[in-house]
């Protein structure tokens, strides 16, 4: 607050005052006029009274000039001691004869005659009045009288009453407007300790207390309400703003998540293609020993597993994100599923030094479940379990049943896990260990998928462990079916048909080594293969001889293969053509787009080779127009 500046209540007390001294001042003068006007009218007409009294009575003396009884009628004015100075003049303005009651006034020695100079006057105190003495209706003489009129004294006692009454006036309406003014702003101000309190408490629930005059509790409900709006719009802020601060976190924690999962993406990426690229380069020696070449076709194909196995888990997590993970249920004994999982993890463990224990029940647990998924569960964890562990370690996998439910448990003695990783380690691209030391550590998918792949089988994956360096134990719960159920029958395995007679296919696709490399696997059986890198090439190719089969990649240049795939449908020549789409596009939107094209069937890529030839002879033995994936 300024020096200068005052309160509410001071500059409404100052202005009631002023004003209130205002109406009495301008009243009070009123008053003091209207009285001074009305005294000194009546003193006139009374001096006219007396003047008009002695006119008569000297008006035979005047006439006669008789001085005597003139002075004689003027001293009878002694009784009344306001008369200063009277005298008679003749009808020629001349003295005749008058009368002082105190030395030091005097009167004139003529006075004019002319009527218009007769009017009263005043001087100061003295008033002065001239009057014509009439005989018979004629004027004879003049008569002059002075008089002190008491004018100013009774002013200035007026003037003091009226002082005194405004005064107490003043004095009255202070207290009253005081008394009632804090009855006004005391709400006022409690409203201003209010704003206060909420401004240096944030404490936006304070509230003004009501008033017992309705024109200030509508003001004060008013700024209840608002200080009521103001908290409700503040916590929504606060809420706003906490949530933002949430999702600004949450955002800068995925994209740490995404530089990390791009930098491990593309060191896992390079690793196999290391080994891959010597193998070729062992392949391309032509002195190379034929050991030395099976050895480097059996690196190219471990490796290339290993790049689709981290493909597919890729897009079989974004699958289950998206509820489009697709299970094939059926009953299966889940002792002899662990005991394909653990040989398959058995090289591996051997590799690192691990000794591996399975443990099973004598008696069959069977579940409801999607083989596959379920063996890719266990041997994920198992794998992991190989991968932490040091050399000498070991791993065990038991199997029991634990109330209505099958239990797993793979427990390790490697490098464990911190408490605060715990459950983290199954969010996507989270990683336990991110060390250097460990090598290859993984894209962060596998655990996410894995429990993922259990709660649609509504069961639950969990771990435990002591902390680092204390091994770790996953525990993988799955419902039991009661009872034996009858297993399903083994499927046989699968050979690799050869189509009646040798087939004329087209293959499209713009990846001229994958065409390549299909046209040598397909020439090798017999068939005759024509190899285009693009839409139109291939629309010109099926119009110069029409093949039996048209491989076509999606995404060509020219036209693409949903719009080939249209041109040979819309054609009665070519809309026999079994048309396959080969591509790397596998959402079901894709699938759907397929089949309204036109397309027989929709392979993902990669395509092994015997899958491709098993479809020929599928497809030559079908009609076309049905689509698959």
């Amino acid at each position: 607050m300024s020096m200068g500046s005052t309160s509410l209540r001071q500059q409404l007390t100052r202005a009631a005052m002023l004003t209130t001294l205002l109406a009495i001042l301008l009243s009070a003068g009123a008053l003091l006029v209207y009285e001074l006007t009305v005294y000194r009218n009546a003193g006139v007409a009374d001096m006219r009274t007396q003047a008009d009294l002695i006119a008569r009575s000297t008006a035979t003396a005047v006439e006669a000039k008789d001085t005597r009884s003139a002075w004689e009628s003027l001293y009878l004015l002694r009784q009344q001691p306001q008369i200063r100075a009277a005298a008679v003049y003749g009808d020629d303005g001349a003295l005749i004869a008058s009368h002082t009651s105190q030395q030091g006034h005097q009167v004139y020695a003529r006075v004019p005659i002319d009527s218009d100079a007769w009017g009263p006057r005043f001087h100061g105190s003295l008033l002065e009045v001239i009057q014509p003495i009439e005989l018979n209706g004629r004027r004879v003489g003049m008569l002059y009288l002075k008089a002190e009129h008491g004018v100013w004294e009774r002013f200035a006692a007026f003037a003091l009453i009226v002082l005194a009454v405004s005064g107490v006036s003043l004095v009255a309406a202070y207290y009253l407007f005081v008394h009632l003014q804090r009855r006004i702003t005391a709400p006022l101000e409690k409203m201003t300790e209010v704003a206060r309190d909420v401004i240096g408490s944030h404490d936006w629930s304070l509230r003004a207390p009501a008033t017992a005059y309705r024109d200030l509790d509508v003001l004060v409900d008013a700024f209840n309400r608002m200080l009521s709006e103001c908290e409700v719009r503040t916590s929504e802020l606060e809420r706003e703003m906490v949530r933002r601060e949430g999702v600004e976190q949450a955002l800068r924690q995925a994209d740490r998540h995404k530089d990390a999962f791009l930098a491990t993406l593309a060191h896992e990426l390079r690793n196999p293609l290391s080994p891959m690229t010597s193998a070729v380069a062992l392949l391309q020696m032509p002195d190379a020993p034929a050991p030395a070449r099976d050895k480097a076709l059996a690196v190219l194909e471990r490796q290339l597993q290993h790049m689709v196995r981290m493909i597919n888990d890729l897009l079989d997590a974004s699958r289950v994100a998206t509820g489009k993970l697709s299970l094939s249920m059926a009953p299966l004994n889940l002792g002899d599923l662990l005991r394909t999982a653990c040989d398959g993890a058995l090289p591996l463990a051997q590799k690192q030094g691990l000794q591996l224990h399975v443990e099973l029940p004598r008696e069959a647990l069977y579940v409801n479940g999607d083989t596959v998924r379920l063996t890719q569960v266990f041997a994920n964890l198992l794998n992991n379990a190989c991968r932490y562990t040091p050399d000498g370690g070991h791993v065990r996998v038991s199997l029991s049943a634990e109330g209505g439910s099958a239990m797993v448990s793979i427990a390790d003695t490697g490098i464990g896990v911190e408490a605060g990783m715990q459950e983290r380690i199954f969010e996507l691209f989270e990683q336990a260990d991110q060390t250097l030391q460990r090598g290859s550590a993984g894209l962060g998918v596998g655990l996410t998928l894995s429990r993922q792949i259990i709660q649609l089988h509504q069961g639950t994956l969990s771990m435990r462990s002591e902390g680092l360096d204390q091994g770790s134990c996953f525990t993988v719960r799955l419902p039991l079916l009661q009872g034996e159920p009858r297993p399903p029958e083994p499927e046989t395995q699968k050979s690799t048909p050869s189509p009646l007679r040798p087939l004329h296919i087209l293959i499209a696709d713009d990846n001229v080594d994958l065409t390549a490399s299909f046209a040598a696997v397909l020439s090798s059986y017999g068939h005759r293969v024509e190899v285009v890198h693009d839409g139109v090439a291939a629309m010109r190719a099926v119009r110069t001889r029409v093949p039996d089969v048209a491989l076509l990649d999606i995404g060509m240049p020219g036209l693409d293969g949903y719009e080939v795939a249209r041109q040979l449908r819309a054609d009665a020549a070519l809309r026999d053509i079994h048309v396959v789409a080969i591509t790397g596009w596998g959402r079901d939107a894709d699938l759907e787009a397929a089949r309204d094209a036109g397309f027989d069937r929709h392979l993902l890529k990669p395509v092994n080779p015997e899958d491709l030839l098993r479809l020929l002879a599928e497809l030559y033995s079908q009609p076309p127009g049905d689509v698959n994936a």
